[in-house]
């Protein structure tokens, strides 16, 4: 009778024990509102050829404006125009203007104060291919905001294409990112230790 008492009370100690990491765990971890990450894509550039460069954005809440710069190669890319991008069914009005030979800036302000919240398109880059080599085009001080003036928190480093260089500036929001797995890998491991336990109790 105690041998079994003795058991079941291990086993309450160890179920416990279990709970209160678990809990540790989810207090350490703060909330992480839903990042919105912008890329970079367009397609092979080719002397003599017209390419477009479109600026992607996923998962944004709450947009009002922004703002980002285009660098790229003079060299090998001439600027034409920027045209137009859109989230979900809203239309991205953008303006834009040549800050220096390699550099463009776009702006765009939705109008109202209702946001807009989805994926779609920036813009989209216009340029005339004159050369051969490298485009290096990246993404460079960009900046989003919401309704409220608040900058939203913004992943700018993803390139779809090869050739293109991205422009990694958020080492806090990277940081963010590779917190996660450590995370779910001590979850796992105290849900794995409780359910052996169980398993080996009930064989007993």
């Amino acid at each position: 009778m105690k041998k079994n008492s003795w058991k079941e009370l291990k086993r309450s100690f160890l179920l416990g024990t279990c709970f209160a990491v678990l809990v540790l765990v989810f207090a350490a971890i703060p909330g992480q509102a839903q990042q919105a990450t912008v890329s970079l894509s367009t397609p092979e550039l080719v002397n003599g050829n017209t390419v477009y460069a479109t600026v992607n954005v996923e998962n944004v809440e709450n947009l009002d404006a922004g703002q980002f710069d285009l660098i790229f190669n003079p060299d090998v890319l001439k600027v034409v125009g920027v045209e137009n991008g859109s989230i979900g069914e809203t239309e991205i009005p953008v303006q834009w203007r040549s800050v220096d030979s390699e550099t463009v800036r776009v702006i765009f302000n939705l109008e109202g104060v209702n946001g807009v919240s989805d994926s779609g398109q920036f813009a989209s880059i216009k340029f005339e291919v004159i050369g051969d080599g490298e485009g290096g085009l990246h993404i460079s001080d960009g900046l989003l905001g919401d309704t409220e003036a608040k900058s939203i928190d913004t992943d700018w480093g993803v390139s779809e294409t090869s050739g293109i260089n991205a422009d990694l500036r958020d080492a806090e929001a990277e940081d963010t990112q590779t917190a996660a797995p450590g995370f779910e890998i001590v979850l796992t491991l105290a849900g794995l230790t409780t359910a052996i336990y169980l398993v080996r109790s009930g064989q007993r």
